[in-house]
């Protein structure tokens, strides 16, 4: 026991040394520490989870500038959640020597998510691990060159983060997908490499719920009066049943900021809103993080997205398991897996193509098109897009910073001749009103 206590407080009192990878994010062209995820900077989640675990987080430009033989390492790419990094950190406890976290190989959040990551395999307990960039390193001295430092990541042994998945099915329209239904990871649990936009998007998607339940085991008292509040709403109503008292929860398992409005009409569920939060009449939001003074106006419809703060959604809008950066407008009619940037501004009728009829979902990475893993991806707006009327966007595309996507000019029309006759077929040609009658004239 003496022992474990004083590696424990070796460990409280241990460094984390967070290394740059270069990685730079298109098509955004940010460094990937810039990366919003659940509405953070990817530099302010790693700080925030590493020092809740009580270390002393330094970032360095180099491994010569590290300064002790015992620490934790990872680089500025890695997305970790605070379930995985307290558990890891527990088991260096009791655990001497290097060690290197992993997430179960079979696991369908790590099937869901291993494209374009390059994960390393390991073993632990002749259960199959991937492995990922988070190392406890421990030896003789400081490692002075990334020579010394690689050979002693080398021999660190793999150890399994505490991992606990539960799959859930969520319907979708089997002649269209080509499945009738879509299986989702629902784990806090998460380790992602940040090497492309898609990677961003999947740490956004899995935020929600990652954020949920460290909401619930930093609020206990909190969810047990939602409980209990729910079990007496669904009585008193005379509605009791397991579906019931379900529906009755995820109507109040809602945290709001501070001067929240939302219209009795609209139904809001399982949703995390920041400041000054704004939903109009019959408005359905659910699943969602809402950052401060987001506008979400009358019918809109969005499920399981994160929305930047400032945000602007107009009305009839409908997105799902999107993402975007703070202050655009996302008033798109329809959209789903895409990730936006910041100072969008997306109109009615811009159409992604999000789902392949076969194979897998393609995205440039590394200078080409690569393969992620799954059929169900949209696009990524750069910062500063512009999207008009009836533009339609391949599947996996990115959209670079500025870009402007409008309908072609010839098939608008702009010259109306005040002779067309009444009755007549009228279609655009280089932008003049032309009738058939007219044409058969000509």
């Amino acid at each position: 026991m003496l022992t474990l206590d004083l590696r424990l407080r070796t460990l409280v009192f241990m460094k984390a040394y967070i290394l740059p990878s270069g990685t730079q994010i298109q098509p955004f062209g940010d460094p990937v520490s810039e990366s919003m995820i659940g509405n953070r900077k990817l530099c302010d989640h790693q700080e925030l989870v590493l020092r809740r675990a009580g270390l002393d987080v330094v970032r360095v430009d180099k491994p010569d500038d590290i300064q002790d033989s015992r620490f934790l390492l990872t680089w500025d790419d890695v997305f970790f959640t605070r379930r995985v990094l307290d558990d890891f950190v527990k088991q260096a406890t009791r655990q001497p020597g290097s060690l290197r976290c992993g997430l179960p190989a079979e696991s369908l959040l790590v099937k869901r998510t291993r494209g374009l990551q390059d994960l390393d395999q390991g073993q632990a307990d002749s259960e199959k691990l991937s492995l990922y960039r988070l190392y406890i390193v421990q030896g003789d001295e400081p490692p002075g060159t990334a020579a010394k430092l690689d050979a002693c990541l080398a021999k660190a042994r793999p150890v399994r983060a505490r991992f606990k998945e539960k799959v859930i099915c969520l319907p979708a329209p089997p002649h269209i997908s080509g499945f009738a239904e879509y299986e989702h990871p629902l784990t806090s649990s998460v380790i992602i490499h940040v090497k492309n936009w898609v990677h961003i998007l999947w740490a956004n998607q899995f935020s929600v719920q990652i954020r949920w339940v460290e909401t619930v085991l930093d609020h206990k008292g909190w969810v047990a009066w939602k409980l209990f509040a729910s079990a007496f709403a669904t009585l008193f109503t005379g509605r009791w049943s397991k579906a019931g008292y379900f529906c009755s929860l995820l109507g109040r398992a809602n945290r709001k900021g501070k001067n929240c409005f939302i219209h009795p009409t609209a139904t809001v569920e399982g949703c995390l809103m920041g400041d000054n939060v704004k939903i109009g009449a019959y408005a359905l939001v659910r699943g969602c993080i809402l950052g401060d003074d987001v506008t979400i106006e009358d019918r809109a419809n969005i499920y399981f997205s994160v929305v930047g703060s400032k945000c602007f959604i107009s009305k009839n809008s409908t997105m799902v398991f999107c993402a975007g950066y703070p202050d655009s407008d996302l008033c798109v009619n329809g959209i789903q897996a895409c990730l936006f940037g910041s100072r969008c501004a997306l109109t009615s009728r811009v159409w992604v193509v999000d789902l392949k009829a076969k194979g897998e979902a393609m995205v440039m990475h590394q200078g080409k098109l690569q393969p992620v893993g799954s059929r169900l991806l949209g696009a990524c707006f750069g910062h500063d897009c512009f999207a008009g009327l009836d533009v339609t966007i391949g599947q996996g595309r990115e959209i670079p910073n500025g870009a402007v996507l409008i309908r072609p000019p010839g098939d608008i029309l702009r010259k109306i001749p005040p002779d067309l006759p009444p009755g007549v077929p009228t279609w655009s040609v280089d932008g003049r009103a032309v009738s058939l009658e007219k044409d058969q004239d000509d």
